[in-house]
């Protein structure tokens, strides 16, 4: 599939990002990433508004380049973020439900037993539930995305 040079700078820089996101400490990951998905989704863009596109990019690169830091190593999200993050969870639950799946993926904050998460056909993703900041095991590398 061709893409346009716009589509290809996104796609480069959420990479980047998430190589920012896995040279972090392993407790402040979730934070990292939970960062970087709400920059990337909030504002919603319409595909057309190629000015706020572009906008959106150089505010996440200027972002990036600071918390890629070496000395940066912890992250707070605010409570917008983890508000937007359980309705994005909310949603995802309800369209699986709606299409008769069983997957099932949780926030991992406040539950107290392991549970296996299949995305995108990946066993490898394990989601702990043991109320820790670092829910989320990727095992060093985030499948689908080549190891970055």
């Amino acid at each position: 599939m061709t893409r346009s040079g716009l589509q290809q700078d996104v796609i480069n820089l959420y990479r980047q990002g998430m190589r920012t996101v896995m040279s972090k400490p392993r407790a402040a990951r979730q934070d990292f990433l939970l960062h970087l998905r709400y920059n990337f989704h909030h504002p919603p863009l319409k595909r057309r508004d190629y000015t706020a596109i572009e906008h959106r990019l150089r505010k996440v690169s200027r972002t990036l380049e600071m918390i890629g830091e070496p000395s940066v190593q912890r992250i707070s999200v605010g409570s917008a973020v983890e508000e937007w993050w359980d309705a994005e969870l909310a949603r995802f639950h309800d369209d699986t439900r709606d299409q008769g799946g069983d997957r099932r993926i949780d926030s991992g904050r406040e539950t107290n037993q392991t549970q296996e998460v299949t995305e995108e056909g990946n066993p490898d993703v394990t989601r702990r539930g043991d109320g820790s900041r670092s829910a989320d095991q990727w095992g060093g590398t985030l499948p689908g995305h080549g190891g970055t």
